[in-house]
């Protein structure tokens, strides 16, 4: 199971806490690292943690850590996963019999929670990784009792973990800072632009504009589904023409259907002449095929399951909670039967000699109300006497009156589990991630024959495919809510009353829903310029801050279509920022990511290992003096004693309110994190 905290809204607050190995890769033992910076002193300008060591020390190790964290496998191949975790538990603890590795991520919200995210790993003898185990707990403040979770569902664990930092948003936090020039050169892909719009908040504005979207379809299919003052006459030719619509929709369906079928088969037919090809090239691709093959069989399978157990199992998984209401309730009236029932038959006795008591004269004659109430004050004394309970007290009312047939079925009804349908859908959509891969391995594997030719029909059919499948759930929409209109008209016409719609209040919300729309979309026109304004405006002011070379550049355009920097030299021809320097390429992507941090609704800790690497004297000064200190409230810089040297020391000690040193120990191979990363310098 797993349970989700309260997701942390645009524009909050993240900041990391404590990192803590235990037994991880080159940590031996229990260490962590203190990384909490308090708000007192972030406020005096002192933002930076500092950690330093030689290469091999583990620097790149934590950030590794803080990524696969919080994204786990994502963006891991199974083979680089099993490469990269089937040694990371710690030598010389292994040596000495553990079994287990770990590392816990701490990190506080703006509200005050605190999350701690663990992840643990599990070793056979032969030191191979048996299995993974990830578990959250969340720690209210004022709250004594915290919350755990071992997280069964991966996927619902990573939704929640990108509503906190988007997993495509990652590498402008958390990044290797001599690979830092990557992000600029893959600016024009898929993946950065969506990284782009998730960070900016682009994404959550166009959400509201499809839920509103929604709402206004749902008001109109309110407003033509009234039957308010409605005749017989028009639901006849609604009826009508809808039979018709019908008609021409199942025809329609009917031919892509048998267009979509002559398409699979072309493509299977296509995909088995390049698997011949592909299999004469080596075994390994034979071997990529068959398992592509049972993949698909599989599939099919899954399918068909899941499409059985939810016709044979949805309106029991839909009414569940109301049917083990019920359930409960007629448990609760049958007990109040049984009860009256042995009361009805314990006051026998007390009956007979009542009624013979009270049919001798009494002198004077007793009332009607002294009679009454000499029967009821004898009753609770007999109930009394012989601990019977009085269910004419009981709070609870018989308001179900059924046949013994219709009991038996309630009360045996079998509730279906909602749960094996989760898993159905999920185990589905992993087959597709995985036949996909392989298609991708199949595609990108060395081949002796050329079969450039079979991939492009099979790209060519695929998206004629896909264009099928499209217009074929149009139609099938369609038909199925002409489908639905038509039940809806002919309930109408068999039962004419009802409850009434307010028509004028309908209206009312439609109109309002409309204009609420069309001002969402101007208001997500003019925010995505002003945006993307402030993306330039901030890129250039931070480019100019960096570059050696002040107004080298004549003018800097942020493209709003695609979300990309673009540079021109003062003659206003375009600049290639391939072209430039490692270095400099750097500094433009360096300032890149400061646009789209300050542009951001996230307000997020960075990351970076190795910053300095590769920059002159000048490019340092300048990222440690006006990049690093307003970047974030939070930077974790992993450096080299290269990098960082005596002349940037005092620098730093202004701006870091810690400092590490990672020391390796090369007799007893291991590392241990000590305070003081400036007496590693001075040595």
């Amino acid at each position: 199971m797993i349970f989700i905290p309260e997701i942390i809204s645009k524009g909050d607050f993240m900041l990391l806490k404590k990192l803590i190995f235990d037994n991880y890769k080159t940590y031996y033992g229990l260490q962590e690292v203190d990384l909490y910076i308090p708000e007192s002193i972030r406020e005096e300008g002192k933002n930076i943690i500092l950690l330093g060591g030689l290469n091999g020390a583990g620097k790149t190790t934590i950030l590794k850590a803080i990524l696969y964290v919080l994204f786990g496998k994502r963006g891991i191949s199974e083979e680089e996963h099993k490469r990269l975790f089937s040694n990371i538990v710690n030598n010389t603890f292994f040596d000495e019999g553990g079994r287990q590795s770990s590392v816990t991520l701490i990190v506080e919200t703006d509200s005050g929670e605190e999350w701690k995210l663990k992840v643990k790993w599990y070793f056979d003898k032969y030191k191979r990784l048996t299995h993974e185990e990830r578990n959250l707990i969340v720690s209210k403040p004022g709250s004594r009792v915290n919350r755990h979770a071992k997280i069964d569902n991966i996927e619902t664990y990573n939704k929640f973990i990108d509503k906190i930092i988007p997993y495509h948003a990652a590498p402008f936090f958390i990044f290797d800072g001599e690979e830092i020039k990557d992000i600029i050169l893959r600016q024009n892909s898929h993946e950065m632009k969506q990284a782009i719009h998730k960070i900016t908040g682009m994404d959550a504005y166009n959400q509201l504009i499809t839920d509103l979207q929604s709402l206004q379809k749902n008001i109109e299919k309110k407003l033509a589904s009234s039957s308010s003052n409605s005749k017989i006459k028009d639901y006849d030719e609604q009826l009508n023409e809808l039979t018709k619509t019908m008609k021409r929709l199942e025809q329609k369906r009917s031919k892509i259907s048998a267009e979509h079928e002559k398409l699979k088969n072309l493509l299977l037919e296509e995909k088995e002449r390049r698997n011949k090809k592909v299999t004469q090239n080596s075994k390994s691709r034979e071997t990529f095929v068959k398992k592509q093959s049972k993949i698909e069989t599989q599939m099919d399978l899954a399918k068909k399951e899941l499409s059985t157990f939810f016709k044979e199992n949805a309106i029991s998984i839909i009414l569940s909670e109301k049917l083990t209401k019920l359930k409960n309730q007629l448990k609760l009236e049958d007990e109040v039967k049984r009860k009256r029932i042995i009361e009805n038959s314990s006051l026998t006795p007390y009956r007979n000699f009542m009624n013979q008591l009270l049919s001798e004269k009494i002198d004077p004659p007793l009332t009607d109300t002294q009679l009454k109430q000499i029967k009821e004050l004898g009753k609770e004394i007999w109930l009394k006497e012989n601990n019977i309970n009085n269910t004419s007290t009981t709070d609870i009312q018989e308001i179900h009156d059924l046949s013994g047939k219709d009991h038996n079925f309630l009360t045996n009804y079998i509730i279906s589990d909602k749960s094996k349908m989760a898993k159905l859908i999920n185990y589905l959509e992993s087959l597709e991630n995985e036949y996909q891969n392989i298609e991708n391995e199949i595609r990108n594997a060395p081949e002796s024959v050329n079969i450039d030719k079979e991939n492009e029909r099979i790209d060519s059919l695929t998206q004629m495919i896909g264009e099928c499948n499209l217009r074929l759930r149009s139609v099938n929409k369609k038909l199925n809510e002409a489908k639905s209109n038509k039940a809806n008209i002919t309930n109408k016409l068999t039962r004419l009353s009802g409850q009434e719609v307010d028509l004028e209040e309908l209206q009312n919300k439609y109109s309002l829903t409309k204009k609420t729309i069309l001002a969402m979309e101007q208001y997500v026109e003019e925010v995505t310029t002003m945006k993307a304004q402030y993306i330039q405006e901030e890129f250039s002011y931070m480019l100019n801050k960096l570059f050696r070379k002040q107004d080298e550049f004549g003018k800097i355009e942020f493209d709003i279509d695609s979300y990309t920097i673009r540079l021109y030299n003062d003659k206003l021809q375009e600049i290639s920022i391939q072209d430039r320097s490692a270095g400099e390429m750097q500094m433009i992507s360096s300032s890149l990511i400061w646009a789209l941090t300050k542009a951001s609704d996230l307000a997020l800790p960075i990351v970076v290992d190795t910053p300095l690497g590769r920059l002159d004297s000048h490019h340092r000064n300048r990222l440690i003096n006006h990049y690093y200190k307003e970047l974030s409230e939070q930077v974790i810089i992993l450096s080299t004693d290269t990098e960082i040297t005596e002349e940037y020391v005092k620098l730093m000690e202004d701006h870091s309110y810690k400092q590490y040193m990672l020391d390796y120990d090369e007799k007893k191979k291991y590392t241990v994190i000590r305070d003081g990363y400036f007496d590693f310098v001075t040595e």
